[in-house]
């Protein structure tokens, strides 16, 4: 995409990787294609201990993580917080199929992380992620 605004809009923010986590492979798949085909890097896990294991290898190349809340054992919401604790910098956005209004609201409450219904579009994630980036002040 050279010249969209898009692509400068990522490239004045490094890193430009994404770090995907969904317990579903065909979501996980499609997800990633889908933010691919949009000029992401996208490294990909299906519970927490491999999401943690991958941002801890790629750090410096991960700037945003989705995290599907329903996560099998250490909970979504946790893994968003441990990632937070080792970058609070780093963007995070949240998604859930399966999560009643009550727990959304709930979450909304407590956090001000995006939460996006599943399935989600990659144009969605895109939006939320350079929403954050823009909001940051650039380095001096």
């Amino acid at each position: 995409m050279p010249g969209s605004d898009v692509t400068d809009t990522m490239n004045l923010h490094e890193p430009n990787g994404i770090l995907l986590v969904d317990p579903n492979p065909s979501e996980r798949l499609r997800l990633q294609r889908d933010l691919e085909r949009r000029g992401w890097s996208v490294w990909t896990a299906a519970d927490a201990a491999s999401a943690l294991r991958a941002f801890a290898e790629r750090r410096s190349e991960i700037g945003a993580a989705v995290v599907d809340l329903q996560l099998p054992g250490l909970q979504g919401s946790r893994l968003l917080a441990d990632l937070a604790n080792l970058d609070p910098a780093l963007i995070r956005c949240a998604m859930s199929a399966d999560l009643t209004r009550y727990a959304a609201a709930a979450f909304r409450q407590l956090s001000d992380t995006p939460l996006f219904g599943k399935p989600v579009e990659g144009e969605l994630l895109e939006a939320a992620i350079l929403r954050h980036h823009v909001a940051e002040p650039l380095p001096v």
